[in-house]
């Protein structure tokens, strides 16, 4: 079994476990070489320079990391800044403003995508019930008294249903408070 990021960053911190940086290393360089070549022109040796650049500044703040966002989120940032600094001193040159508005529209996908697949995970804890209720009220747009027809439950019992799976939601999804 793999270990998460989460445990990876421990053992990396912790137990200063080279291995583990280099496990999430190889898990991550791809995606992180991704975002660069679609955003920069085919420079193969400059994007190379990118993704080490990107690598050392997570390692070296990954004592900042806070764990209340996914590491990818957390990585893709850090991407993101580096390709904007160099920019901004002029030390790069084979990406342009268009292409750097382009990287960040990317990361800010992939951290949505990231919040999208927790909040399924999250979904997924919940009750059937509530499940349905939040559906038919917050995504399908139903009131409460459609959705208890819907449902063929007492109007009380829908509410109850919602109000019980907006609390747990928050709690299953609180590290995405200091995210957004």
């Amino acid at each position: 079994m793999m270990d998460s990021d989460a445990v990876l960053v421990e053992r990396t911190l912790g137990l200063k476990d080279q291995q583990a940086f280099s496990q999430l290393v190889m898990r991550h360089q791809l995606v992180v070489r991704g975002l660069f070549a679609r955003s920069c022109r085919r420079d193969a040796q400059g994007i190379d320079d990118l993704v080490q650049e990107t690598f050392l500044r997570a390692y070296l703040s990954l004592a900042s990391f806070r764990q209340e966002a996914k590491f990818s989120t957390w990585l893709y940032r850090i991407a993101f800044n580096v390709v904007a600094d160099k920019y901004r001193r002029k030390t790069l040159d084979y990406c342009d403003l268009e292409s750097i508005e382009d990287l960040a529209d990317h990361c800010k996908h992939l951290h949505q995508s990231d919040l999208r697949g927790d909040l399924a995970k999250a979904m997924g804890k919940i009750s059937e019930p509530q499940k349905m209720a939040v559906r038919l009220c917050l995504e399908e747009g139903y009131t409460h008294v459609d959705a208890a027809h819907a449902m063929n439950i007492p109007l009380g019992t829908v509410k109850s249903h919602v109000a019980r799976a907006r609390t747990s939601l928050q709690q299953l999804l609180s590290h995405w408070e200091a995210v957004a």
